[in-house]
């Protein structure tokens, strides 16, 4: 994303890369780096190069802060189809285990009202863990 940046402010200027270089004291070798994503620049660098070039370097920086937290936002985030399949799985492997539960306890559940409130747990486990799985991030 600099690469571009800077080239494509370089080019719009009508520069050369020698030509920024002499004007922005940084030396050729590290202009071309710069552009060929070899080199990742300080902000003073940066801040120099922008100046020269007549861009905004806060806008660049914001730009860059919202792509990085949009990538971060596509890797985290799963989509409706593989929440639907987590949440079946999910739902089934719970159920399962509680079944599996009662089944291996002889003497469980005594009442009625032991068996409810197994139920209700269950089903307040599911809903907590539905309740994660589908929340909208902020």
């Amino acid at each position: 994303m600099t690469a571009n940046w800077l080239r494509d402010g370089r080019l719009s200027k009508g520069l050369t890369q020698k030509e920024l270089a002499e004007k922005s004291n940084i030396s050729m070798r590290s202009i071309q780096r710069i552009e060929n994503g070899e080199l990742i620049p300080r902000s003073h660098t940066l801040k120099t190069l922008a100046e020269i070039l007549g861009l905004s370097f806060e806008d660049f920086i914001k730009s860059a802060h919202e792509r990085e937290l949009t990538i971060l936002q596509r890797k985290s985030s799963l989509n409706n189809p593989q929440r639907i399949v987590l949440s079946l799985g999910l739902c089934l492997i719970i159920i399962l285990l509680a079944w599996a539960y009662v089944a291996q306890a002889v003497n469980f559940p005594e009442t009625t009202f032991e068996l409810l409130v197994f139920v209700s747990l269950t089903l307040s486990l599911i809903t907590a863990v539905l309740f994660f799985l589908w929340r909208k991030k902020a």
